[in-house]
């Protein structure tokens, strides 16, 4: 998401990846080494959203998979006024804990003040079918 963002001169300041699997920030930062190396502008970390400290400085949150999250911590630490992009399902799954049933539910579980869209989209398979969630808007 960062290196679509980035190379395509995305109104945002800096990026911060955060996943609390180890493998994935060598990868993100590969990926962009370009935005490394340009004052930092783009930046993979091994962190916990949940323990992140509340804070002013992000201009866009975006989180891709909702559904991975057990709790609403990294959501409540964002700071009001915050552009946000959230993706969500209703695929039932081992490590799913925070999935939606509908995009309604969806809405109702992430509050924002404003949003700006939102919607869904359907993946049918052969043996299996789920649907996405999408919400862009500021908290």
């Amino acid at each position: 998401m960062a290196f679509l963002l980035l190379s395509r001169d995305f109104p945002v300041k800096q990026i911060r990846s955060f996943d609390m699997d180890p493998t994935c920030e060598p990868i993100a930062d590969m990926i962009n080494e370009n935005w490394i190396i340009k004052e930092w502008q783009f930046k993979a970390v091994t962190a916990d959203c949940d323990q992140l400290l509340p804070g002013g400085a992000a201009d866009l949150i975006i989180n891709t998979s909702t559904e991975h999250f057990a709790s609403m911590q990294w959501f409540d630490n964002i700071v009001p006024g915050t552009r946000i992009a959230l993706q969500g399902n209703n695929l039932i799954h081992d490590d799913h804990f925070g999935n939606a049933n509908s995009l309604t539910e969806f809405e109702q579980k992430y509050k924002i003040e404003t949003v700006l869209y939102k919607g869904t989209r359907d993946f049918v398979y052969p043996d299996w079918s789920f649907t996405r969630f999408m919400i862009i808007g500021i908290k």
